[in-house]
């Protein structure tokens, strides 16, 4: 049975399905048609070089074949799109298309009204970028090489770090050494790494309890340190994710037992990760590893997720998690996370193979620096 055809208008530089679909990177919205064994493209004009030269699709048309300037002009812009895609589906002889849950509502209602069946379904494209090629997993590792130089070059900027009245002071200075500090210097790691990074976490203390905080002010002795990396290259557009926590000082047994027990867990969780596993058995092997330890309330999110041109994206590793397959590139992320003391988190990235998982994040998990 032949799929009904899948219709996706957008622009690529935000829905990676659509840059997936076509390798064409765009900031103003193109359409994608897949109809069978048929794949169209069609863009503006002024994009149509680029277009041919960059895009993977061999059917390039652009609005100008379909006289956009003159509908503009007789029918104002929304129902000129309208018009536009409807005299592409019946060039192609498309009567019903599928398209993602986030289709603008406006635009099916319009198509409908021209006759057209249009029905919302989960991406299938999702599906298909979550294992990923050979080539994919070559331009996730040079995201995740990135990555640890500047996970690398965060923790010698905190191990270098002096001590004056409890507080983590600048290599070379009496200054107060802050998050903004490191995350300074993280991101200039990454920029010079071809990589771009938005909300790069290095958060201290009990700020650290909040797992999406990205930390700000002095960092203190004694104290955990959450450092959640996650770039993307700039050219191949591919994320890379890793989280170390590390401290100075002496911090207290109960710091040091909960990163004992989120490395147990973490250990726990990567050993069962492997072809045919689902992603809630995964979760499962962690949570266990805290139920024995009496920590399990304190792990407030899954154990992991999908890597790609997503930084989050399937398959899912946590309650409900998809069976895992050969090609995944999934993290594993156990976390403990206490309001009055901090938090602890500890992320690798892996591939899934038949028989287990190839790691490709290397740098050491020593808590004190």
């Amino acid at each position: 049975m032949t799929p009904t055809p899948f219709l996706l208008i957008d622009n690529s530089v935000h829905n990676q399905d659509l840059y997936y679909a076509t390798r064409f990177l765009a900031p103003d919205q193109f359409l994608y048609l897949r109809s069978g064994d048929e794949e169209v493209l069609m863009v503006p004009e002024m994009e149509l070089g680029r277009a041919r030269k960059e895009s993977r699709i061999s059917d390039i048309r652009t609005t100008a074949d379909y006289r956009v300037i003159e509908k503009l002009k007789q029918y104002g812009r929304d129902r000129t799109q309208s018009l536009v895609v409807s005299e592409l589906l019946h060039d192609e002889g498309v009567t019903e298309v599928v398209v993602p849950h986030n289709f603008p509502i406006f635009l099916a209602d319009e198509l409908r009204g021209d006759g057209f069946k249009i029905t919302p379904v989960q991406s299938p494209i999702r599906k298909l970028r979550s294992v990923k090629t050979r080539e994919e997993i070559e331009w996730i590792k040079k995201a995740q090489n990135c990555c640890e130089a500047a996970m690398q070059s965060a923790i010698d900027l905190i191990r270098r770090a002096g001590i004056r009245r409890g507080v983590l002071t600048d290599f070379g200075s009496d200054q107060p050494l802050t998050s903004e500090q490191v995350r300074t210097a993280i991101e200039r790691t990454l920029i010079d790494c071809g990589c771009e990074a938005e909300g790069t976490i290095v958060a201290g203390g009990k700020g650290a309890a909040d797992p999406h905080n990205a930390g700000r002010g002095v960092l203190w002795v004694d104290e955990s340190i959450v450092i959640d990396i996650f770039p993307r290259l700039k050219m191949e557009r591919y994320y890379a994710d890793m989280t170390r926590t590390v401290a100075r000082g002496s911090p207290s047994q109960a710091l040091s037992e909960m990163y004992d027990a989120v490395l147990d867990a973490q250990t726990a969780a990567l050993g069962v990760v492997r072809t045919g596993v689902s992603g809630e058995e995964v979760h499962d092997a962690a949570c266990d590893i805290f139920e024995d330890a009496g920590y399990r309330e304190l792990f407030i999110h899954s154990t992991g997720h999908g890597v790609g041109l997503d930084v989050h994206e399937e398959p899912h590793i946590g309650v409900g998690g998809e069976m895992l397959k050969a090609g995944n590139v999934i993290t594993v992320e156990p976390g403990l996370y206490d309001p009055e003391i901090g938090g602890i988190r500890i992320e690798d990235l892996v591939v899934v193979t038949k028989s287990g998982c190839e790691n490709l994040t290397t740098i050491g998990k020593r808590f004190l620096v």
